[in-house]
Parts: C-alpha cells; sequence; structure tokens
C-alpha cells in the first residue's frame, strides 16, 4: 500500500449513499481535510453549499466510481478513501486497492459486503450460517429453497438494512410475493441473490467491534426486542446485554472469530446473528458503523464512539479507544426506534411527550407534522431516537412497552415520495 499523505491537509474522497452524518463526522476528525464526495443525485440535499458533490448513476456500479475518481485523481492526488454506508463498501475497497491507498483492500470489503462469499469464508472456518443457495434470478428461488427447505429468506447478495429481503414459509407464499410490485428492486437487482433457509431464533443480537491491527481492542454484545424482518412499523431496537450475561461472552468470542476468519486489520464492525437452541449462528457482518441508535448507545454505556473511531482508521490513524475499556454505567442502555409509516405526517408525538416515560434520558426527533416519509424504508428507517436507562434486563420491554403507548403518528395518503427516511443505506 501507499504511505500515507506528506501533505498537511490530506486530500479524502468520500463515496457515500444515506449516511447523512458522514461529512460532519469526518470533519471532526479531520478539520483540515480537502473533501470530495461521489455520491447519487437522490442524496444531494443531505450536503451543505460548501461540500464538492460528484455524482454517479449507482454507487454500486464501479466502473463509475472508478471513473470519476480517477478524474479527480488527474486534478489532485487522493490520499485516502472513506465507505460508510452498506453501500460505499465495495466502491471504497475497490478504489484503494486500484489506486494503491491504504485502508480496508477490495478482498476484505468484498468479505465484509458480498453475503455468499462471507458465508462461504465463515463455514469454511467452521463458523456456523444458516444453509443457503446462490441464484442469479427469482425464477430458480423455488428450486434452491427445496434444496435448503421452506421457509426461505430471499434477498440481494450486496444489500443493506433489510431492504428487497423477503421471508417466505412455502411456495405459494413465494409466487406471491414473486408476482408483487413490492419485488420489484429483487427482480431487477443487479448482484446474484441468496435463498436461505428461515432461522427458526430465540432471539436476534449484534456486536459491534472495533480492530487494529487484526487485534479486536473492543465488543459490545447488543440483543434487539426482537427480529428485525418484517418489524419497520414496530419499535424495534436493542439494549446492551450487562457484562456478565450468559449471552455476553460467547457473542464477543464469536465476534472475534468472524473477524479473524475474513482478515479484517483495522475498523470497525458490525455482526447481526441469531441464537437457536443448537447456538448462535451468523447472519452478517459489516466493516462500517451500525445504524440507528446503536453507536451512540455505545458511546452512552462504554465512553467508545465508533463514528469516530472509524473516521481515525479510514484516515490511516490509531483508533482512540480507552484502555482499558470499562462501562460508564451499572444501569443499561436502550435505543429505541420509533416506528415509521409510508405518508405525509398529519401528527406525531413530541420530545416532552416522549420524555415523561421513565428512564427516558436522551432522544432526537428527526420527523414532524408536515414531513412526507416515503416508501423506500429499510431496518433502520425511523421518525426518531429515544435511548433509556434501565435498572435491569427485566425492565426492557416494559419501558419499550410504556414508550409505545405514548408515541403517537398518524399519516395521511401522498403520491410524494422524497424524505430522508425513505433513503436506504
Amino acid at each position: 500500500m501507499a504511505p500515507g499523505p506528506t501533505r498537511d491537509a490530506p486530500r479524502v474522497l468520500l463515496v457515500n449513499s444515506g449516511k447523512t452524518e458522514a461529512v460532519d463526522r469526518l470533519r471532526a476528525v479531520a478539520p483540515d481535510a480537502e473533501l470530495d464526495v461521489i455520491t447519487e443525485a437522490a442524496y444531494a440535499v443531505q450536503y451543505s453549499a460548501d461540500v464538492r458533490l460528484h455524482f454517479v448513476t449507482d454507487i454500486g456500479d464501479l466502473s463509475a466510481v472508478q471513473r470519476t475518481a480517477l478524474a479527480l485523481q488527474a486534478a489532485a492526488p487522493t490520499d485516502y478513501v472513506v465507505a460508510p454506508s452498506e453501500r460505499s463498501q465495495q466502491a471504497g475497497g475497490y478504489l484503494r486497492s486500484f489506486l494503491g491507498l491504504p485502508g480496508i483492500p477490495f478482498d476484505t470489503a468484498n468479505l465484509f459486503s458480498n453475503k455468499p462469499v462471507m458465508k462461504a469464508a465463515l463455514a469454511a472456518q467452521g463458523i456456523a450460517v444458516a444453509p443457503y443457495r446462490v441464484v442469479a434470478d427469482l425464477s430458480a428461488v423455488p428450486a434452491a429453497a427445496a434444496g435448503v427447505g421452506w421457509p426461505v429468506v430471499v434477498k440481494p447478495a450486496l444489500g443493506t438494512g433489510s431492504m428487497n429481503t423477503f421471508a417466505a414459509p412455502s411456495p405459494a407464499a413465494w409466487a406471491a410475493i414473486r408476482d408483487s410490485a413490492a419485488c420489484d428492486g429483487l427482480r431487477h437487482a443487479n448482484c446474484p441473490l441468496v435463498v436461505e433457509r428461515f432461522v427458526d431464533m430465540e432471539g436476534e443480537y449484534h456486536c459491534d467491534g472495533v480492530v487494529h491491527n487484526g487485534r479486536v481492542e473492543f465488543a459490545a454484545a447488543s440483543r434487539y426486542f426482537m427480529p428485525l424482518l418484517g418489524n419497520i412499523d414496530a419499535f424495534t431496537g436493542s439494549y446492551l446485554l450487562p457484562d456478565r450475561h450468559p449471552d455476553a461472552q460467547p457473542i464477543v468470542a464469536l465476534h472475534e472469530r468472524v473477524v479473524r476468519a475474513l482478515g479484517l486489520r483495522t475498523g470497525v464492525t458490525h455482526l447481526e446473528l441469531f441464537k437457536t437452541a443448537d447456538g448462535f449462528l451468523v447472519g452478517e457482518i459489516a466493516c462500517r458503523p451500525a445504524g440507528g441508535g446503536i453507536v451512540e448507545a455505545i458511546e452512552m454505556q462504554y465512553g467508545v464512539d465508533l463514528w469516530r473511531v472509524f473516521m481515525e482508521t479510514a484516515l490511516g490513524r490509531d483508533p482512540s479507544v480507552p484502555a482499558p475499556v470499562r462501562r460508564l454505567r451499572d444501569d443499561i442502555i436502550v435505543n429505541c426506534d420509533l416506528p415509521v409509516r409510508p405518508g405525509r405526517v398529519v401528527r406525531i408525538s413530541g420530545p416532552d411527550e416522549l420524555a415523561r416515560v421513565p428512564d427516558v434520558v436522551r432522544l432526537s426527533m428527526t420527523v414532524g407534522p408536515g414531513d412526507v416519509i416515503g416508501t423506500r424504508l429499510h431496518s433502520a428507517s425511523t421518525t426518531g431516537l429515544v435511548y433509556l436507562a434501565v435498572a435491569d434486563e427485566d425492565l426492557v420491554h416494559k419501558r419499550v412497552q410504556e414508550l409505545a403507548q405514548a408515541y403517537v403518528l398518524d399519516v395521511e395518503p401522498t403520491s410524494a415520495c422524497s424524505g430522508t427516511p425513505e433513503w436506504p443505506d
């Protein structure tokens, strides 16, 4: 890899889709950086006028991203490529490998974003994943599903936040999904499809970590309130497991095995996994910060800012992780994504109303009356984030139920499809 920059101000190329906080997070770490952004036109409104934007039709089109980056390279050499969103991971890795830049190379980025490649690499190391098949298009789904056993989940090999992901309990149910307009995104996907056996789980978990020089410097285990698939309009979210929770250490140990198996040297991780009667199965892992309120919850619980660490490591710096990492508080931090529904918002609970729920310690609303919520929703789509600090695990669901009772969202139909919540990661 090429050495880091000799100039005082690094020249950074940000490849991004819907991570609205990426520019501010980058500037917090490198305020003097010369910044260019490659993105899609739909995301232009999320940037201030002083940001230099360069558009491609699809940031998943590596050739288009390459051409744009080469044009920028001709004007001034790039020092670092930063790719903070799920959809930009492959492009970021490709540019680093193609231009000889430091950071996560394409082969590693591919392992952390291409689901069948990831699963094959994990299975080869004896790490349990759900049985799956890879198919070229929708017509091959029934045969693949019969091979792994119904019910199944069908999704693109390259995807984000449960978008274009469908659970099908039977051939008849799949036929109805296949013929629906909702399946258009999967029908026109420009990548292979994965047909995976539906996991009969006791719970869905995630583990978020920091890796530096091949060593896991920090990892925190959390449990989702419920499985995410099919629950966009529910009170989704997660809570950090107490250090002595019986699931915490097995999850952290599995996270370390996954990182080692996929060869990540330095970066931030977000691992999704399922607990079954036979133990934990790995769903997938990404090398970027988690969505929703997970990053802020971890900072509240442990003092580790995963967004800051992500930017530091992407810019070739050592991660600012306290040594040793300790819980900053004895209670349990819970992050809750407020539910969304497509339409124009007529009424929505205000912060004062939601703050009356016991144990709420922080909240932020991103949608208000008159805003339009579009139809392209995913697992991190929300009208706001609420954080609670509860005394023990038994209180988590009680407080979430009280929050659900206090929350009001009324929408009216509209033909408009605009607004930040519709944008995929």
